[in-house]
């Protein structure tokens, strides 16, 4: 027997043509004198295909916002398309997408006092890329620094502090302290929002297993000069609040830099072309570290290419979701 025989029997080829007959008679002959079922078939494939056309792949705005919603998931929901723009309840008010502003209710039609949020971009790097690699970025960030040098100097407009006061409960420096809590991370005292102490002490629990094994875990912690979190502050030259003042990131800096760069304000002070200081010249801290704070939702400020800050991480679980970099990629597990 031919393995095209035992394949394809007598048996089976009748079967394959009635099925292909009755299957042509419902499409083409029979569709004026359908049986119920078969009205329902294809009145259910109409129905489909309309909803589709209602629903297409979701917008940018919505995919930001369903971020948010999946990123702080005890504090945010239910996310909805309303008035014309994606929105999310937090705290009893409604939050609109507003163009990347992420406005309340009541100031959403006030989209151009305010500079869409910066962690809306979605490209936080899975890795740091090769220097080489980023030449191209170089270049054009460099021709865009010329541009900006060439028009007057004017001052941008904030970004709006409305969802981050309500997320975090903090609108003044009172409030905020309200919400701080003391640690001790790697020796060192501490000032981090209630919420996230937690994901704190978490951390340092994975940075102190990998010195165990890890030189170079344990030099740099032993290196250590200043551990910081909460302090009440505007970014520098932004005129909007640091995210420092909310308690949700923390600096860590060693007692001797060797003449690294760490802060692309500080570099710029001498070097007038900062964003072209290589990697090899920037403090970084060990990978193992990076990866410890990235596993619980901090963002490293080494991974900001040109306004590096290498010594700072900030807790913003919705960059990895909008990124697509999951968290889980750089999870350390506890021996």
């Amino acid at each position: 027997m031919t393995r095209f025989s035992r394949f394809f029997s007598p048996k089976k080829g009748i079967i394959f043509f009635i099925v292909l007959c009755g299957l042509f008679y419902a499409l083409f002959l029979g569709h004026k004198n359908q049986p119920v079922y078969a009205q329902d078939f294809f009145a259910e494939f109409y129905v489909l295909a309309s909803v589709q056309e209602q629903f297409p792949a979701p917008s940018w705005a919505e995919t930001v916002m369903r971020a948010f919603a999946a990123a702080y998931p005890d504090r945010i929901g239910p996310v909805e398309y309303r008035n014309g723009d994606w929105a999310f309840l937090l705290e009893g008010r409604w939050f609109y997408y507003a163009e990347g502003r992420i406005l309340p209710e009541e100031r959403r039609n006030y989209v151009s006092e305010y500079r869409p949020l910066i962690h809306l971009s979605g490209n936080y790097l899975a890795e740091l890329p090769s220097w080489e690699s980023t030449a191209a970025a170089r270049e054009a960030f460099t021709r865009q620094m010329e541009e900006r040098r060439s028009r007057p100097q004017t001052t941008p407009p904030p970004r709006s502090q409305y969802f981050h006061e309500t997320l975090w409960n903090i609108r003044t420096r009172d409030q905020a302290w309200a919400q701080q809590v003391r640690v001790y991370f790697l020796g060192h005292r501490l000032m981090i929002h209630s919420g996230i102490s937690y994901k704190v002490n978490r951390i340092e629990e994975i940075i102190l297993t990998a010195s165990q094994t890890n030189p170079a875990v344990r030099q740099w912690i032993n290196s250590l000069g200043m551990v910081a979190s909460w302090g009440w502050r505007d970014v520098a030259g932004s005129g909007h609040r640091s995210s420092h003042s909310y308690g949700i990131a923390i600096d860590l800096l060693p007692r001797n830099l060797g003449g690294l760069a760490t802060y692309w304000l500080w570099s710029s002070r001498y070097n007038p072309e900062w964003w072209n200081i290589p990697f090899s010249r920037r403090y970084h801290p060990p990978c193992e570290v990076i990866h410890a704070f990235e596993s619980f939702g901090f963002i490293w400020g080494g991974k900001w290419l040109n306004h590096f800050d290498t010594m700072h991480f900030e807790y913003r679980p919705e960059v990895f979701i909008l990124s697509n970099v999951p968290m889980t990629n750089f999870h350390i597990e506890l021996r």
